[in-house]
């Protein structure tokens, strides 16, 4: 999900780039200079996991917030038991003998976090059994301490009590860093 913080013009020009030239073409945003390192990327789970690959070579993209990234630590990933798509590939490692981390090293969140340089503010949880927390923590570690911030969620992918309570207080954070110039 992209966001920008700056003015309506702003927005709208970015709006007519993304429909008239689609959002990666570097042709197109060559024609909106104004929004380099303006617009924010905000992804969870899947999109935390491939944000955290995206986001450091697009240089349009000022901040980003990842909440429960997946595909972090991949050689840890397979280690780790889990109802999300991490299970799926280690099922098919085991039932195929496949190699499959030569090709996974490649697709690592966490291996691609440490080369954000813009603000960052991470959403990781304490127990989800879906994205293994491990992963999501090796995320936000790889990344350089002057652009990390951690929110610690008790839960990802999984209910509790107090937990539309925890997410205002996310929302009111992601607001804020959001906001920061």
């Amino acid at each position: 999900m992209f966001f920008t913080k700056a003015r309506t013009d702003i927005a709208t020009s970015s709006a007519a780039a993304w429909k008239t030239c689609g959002w990666r073409s570097q042709l197109c945003w060559s024609f909106f200079p104004v929004v380099a390192g303006q617009v924010a990327y905000s992804g969870v789970s899947f999109g935390g996991g491939i944000g955290a690959p995206a986001v450091p070579w697009d240089a349009r993209v000022g901040r980003v917030h990842l909440q429960e990234p997946t595909f972090g630590h991949q050689a840890l990933r397979l280690t780790l038991p889990c109802i999300g798509s991490g299970e799926a590939v280690r099922d098919f490692q085991s039932q195929h003998g496949f190699h499959v981390i030569d090709t996974l090293a490649y697709y690592d969140a966490a291996s691609a976090a440490r080369h954000l340089r813009i603000p960052a503010l991470v959403a990781v949880a304490l127990f989800d059994p879906i994205v293994s927390p491990p992963g999501q923590f090796a995320v936000f570690n790889a990344i350089a301490e002057p652009f990390k911030r951690l929110f610690v969620l008790q839960t990802g992918h999984f209910g509790h009590a107090g937990q539309q309570q925890q997410l205002w207080e996310m929302k009111r954070e992601l607001a804020s860093f959001f906001m920061e110039p």
